[in-house]
């Protein structure tokens, strides 16, 4: 990836995280502190986590000082919350626009736990926003609850939202390497099938209980994220579009990863086929009556990025059913395959 590819996540970042802000600042005080399992104790202090991993990341990123760590207790409403994100944000874009396109290899390394980690610059920005995207659906679904719904905050609406169903423009000498899109697609599929092996004990109402996520149960939830790699899959390999799976179709875990085994395999060909050019090549597809246009390496970005969002969504409720799939952060699997 190069400093525009990584610019365009971090305004989506900036992007999704004011609709999440500004549908918070429609709940009551109460809701913002009311307890919740969802691992950060509340409304609030899911989204000063957002925050304090992207003041954390970018002072040792770019050795930058930009105030204390926030806490919670720093924030007694929303407009507080984001008066400092927006000061984060600032510093943010002034960090990303000193780069240029050689610095995104450039390594940083730090010590946790007697251990040294090996951070590459471009991995460690993606798995910020990558972050954000996780909490963000924990936040989303704690909103949703409370009547303030944020709507979509997919990366493919971002890019409708700002660039309307343009062609983007390639830059002189602009490349984007297929390496960097299968690492994604990689750790993709590591959290995934953590999010199946802990799928595989739950009980079958478990498995089917109704719940307010948007996909009306756990296996809706699943088997959404399994349909949107088998749709974009057929639309970015054969531009047609494709019927949603009928999530009743599967009556356990068991049998979403089978079905999910075989799309895995169809969708790494499809990858194996590609060359560098090829990701930064349009593609176009209808949506809403009208024709978008969008660059091939954005439309896999959001699938990935998807994925994220829904399977915290899962990931949460997994662990309310005392089946928590664990830490599911891209800085995890990088670790836990030695890229880190």
């Amino acid at each position: 990836m190069n400093r525009e590819h990584v610019k365009l996540y971090y305004a989506y970042n900036e992007w999704a995280n004011e609709r999440i802000l500004d549908a918070a600042e429609q709940v009551r005080p109460e809701q913002l502190l009311q307890p919740n399992d969802l691992g950060w104790g509340s409304l609030l202090g899911g989204l000063v986590h957002i925050l304090g991993a992207e003041w954390g990341w970018f002072n040792f990123l770019f050795d930058v000082e930009s105030g204390a760590r926030p806490k919670l207790e720093d924030f007694p409403d929303i407009p507080a919350l984001r008066e400092r994100w927006t000061r984060e944000n600032e510093n943010l874009r002034r960090c990303l626009d000193a780069l240029d396109d050689a610095d995104m290899t450039r390594i940083h390394t730090s010590v946790f736990d007697g251990r040294e980690y090996r951070w590459v610059l471009w991995q460690a920005l993606v798995h910020i926003v990558n972050h954000g995207t996780q909490h963000r659906s924990e936040c989303a679904a704690l909103l949703t609850g409370f009547g303030h719904s944020p709507g979509d905050m997919d990366f493919a609406l971002f890019l409708y939202e700002r660039y309307g169903r343009s062609d983007f423009p390639r830059a002189d000498g602009e490349t984007f390497a297929r390496g960097d899109i299968e690492l994604l697609f990689r750790y993709n599929d590591w959290a995934n099938d953590r999010v199946l092996d802990c799928a595989e004990r739950l009980t079958p109402e478990q498995f089917t209980a109704a719940n307010d996520f948007g996909w009306g149960s756990f296996r809706g939830t699943l088997t959404h994220l399994m349909d949107a790699e088998y749709a974009w899959r057929h639309l970015l390999k054969d531009g047609v579009f494709v019927g949603e799976m009928d999530a009743e179709q599967f009556a356990d875990a068991a049998a979403i990863r089978a079905r999910w085994a075989d799309e895995r395999a169809a969708l790494w060909r499809y990858l194996g086929g590609l060359g560098d050019e090829d990701l930064l090549g349009t593609v176009s597809y209808e949506s809403e009556g009208e024709m978008r246009y969008r660059l091939l390496w954005q439309c896999l970005a959001h699938l990935v990025n998807h994925g994220t969002q829904h399977r915290a969504e899962c990931a949460a409720l997994l662990t309310g059913f005392g089946q928590s799939p664990g830490n599911l952060d891209l800085t995890e699997y990088l670790s836990e395959v030695g890229l880190a």
